[in-house]
């Protein structure tokens, strides 16, 4: 029985050391496995690097709202906002415009930001050819970019991108408003106001 007892555990404990030599043999195969360089030639795709399927669309990018995603609806640019339009939106438009767009066309949009300093042109948004543009336009183009303009697609989120056009409409109309315009309450405030006049004026009316 002690006999019988001394041999199974000799034999354990060889199969245990045989497994070892295995195991540590195979990690070290593993180490120094064969690999492609990822341009490499493969026999089953060609190249290590398999081509992407162009059809393939991202886990959470599938962006099927066409005017939210890329301003237009059928191919066509549309001509209304796709978000609501509230003050917190107004808000977030105007943080984003001064943080991406103020330094080529200026904070009232007149196309004199900083840059302008430095010998660079800026579109103004009052320019006929940019004022009555679509807003899938101006989605677009801060989305893909235009002419010397970075496209900023991978920068600022598709909600923000709206928000910063809704942002510059915004500008426009505050551009070419009236006093008659402006709500009854904006009125009074406005009346409250008092001109400025300076020594000049007043030297030239007569003060």
């Amino acid at each position: 029985m002690l006999t019988l007892t001394h041999h199974t555990r000799t034999r354990t404990l060889v199969v245990g050391v045989v497994a070892l030599l295995l195991a540590l043999a195979g990690c070290n195969n593993m180490v120094d496995s064969p690999y492609l360089e990822t341009y490499d030639a493969s026999d089953t795709f060609g190249r290590a690097a398999r081509e992407l399927d162009p059809n393939a669309i991202a886990v959470g990018h599938l962006e099927a709202d066409e005017a939210f995603y890329r301003g237009t609806v059928d191919g066509q640019y549309i001509d209304e906002l796709p978000i609501e339009i509230t003050e917190d939106v107004l808000q977030r438009g105007q943080e984003q415009y001064n943080a991406f767009c103020a330094v080529c066309h200026g904070y009232s949009g007149h196309g004199n930001g900083v840059i302008t300093q430095e010998g660079f042109a800026a579109q103004s948004f009052y320019d006929r050819r940019i004022a009555f543009q679509p807003v899938g336009r101006y989605f677009e183009t801060i989305t893909l970019g235009r002419g010397n303009m970075y496209n900023y697609a991978a920068r600022i989120e598709p909600a923000d991108r709206w928000a910063i056009v809704a942002y510059m409409e915004a500008l426009k109309i505050s551009q070419s408003s009236t006093y008659d315009d402006l709500s009854a309450d904006l009125q009074a405030e406005l009346d409250l106001i008092e001109p400025e006049v300076s020594a000049e004026t007043e030297t030239e009316m007569g003060g």
